[in-house]
């Protein structure tokens, strides 16, 4: 999505699958995370927000909160990697989400495609997937 652009409609199926974040929100503040969990919280109101109104406000309060939950899941994660907390099975399933993460968003912003791409039902249906790996990517590092 090019914020600013002048007129970008409202992505539906993209709200529903913003609601993938409650389920981070249950299982963060189930495992004790609860900054976590209100972070996911924020994160599902903020998506819900931006995909049902496409402003440029509504993208960047979305991405203020991506930031900052993503600023405090490499907290957690490392603060588990230096308890010594060894699970190579849910570390490879972290790295290989936050690298499908990485191409489905600033490969595909660079080179147009997958949740950049010019047609608004592609993009809808990468983004959607890029709900669903980035919760369960997220779930792991709470998980592990």
């Amino acid at each position: 999505m090019n914020v600013f652009s002048s007129y970008e409609p409202p992505s539906f199926p993209c709200c529903y699958s913003s609601m993938i974040y409650y389920i981070n929100v249950i299982v963060a503040y189930s495992y004790g995370y609860y900054l976590y969990s209100a972070f996911f919280g924020a994160i599902l109101i903020t998506s819900l927000f931006h995909h049902s109104t496409k402003t440029p406000i509504a993208y960047w309060i979305d991405q203020i909160f991506i930031v900052a939950v993503s600023i405090y899941s490499l907290y957690i994660l490392f603060d588990k990697i230096a308890q010594g907390i060894k699970n190579i099975i849910y570390y490879a399933i972290i790295a290989g989400t936050f690298l499908g993460t990485m191409v489905l968003y600033f490969y595909g912003n660079v080179n147009t495609c997958f949740c950049f791409a010019k047609d608004p039902n592609e993009r809808d249906r990468w983004h959607q997937l890029l709900h669903l790996i980035t919760s369960t990517l997220h779930n792991f590092i709470v998980l592990l």
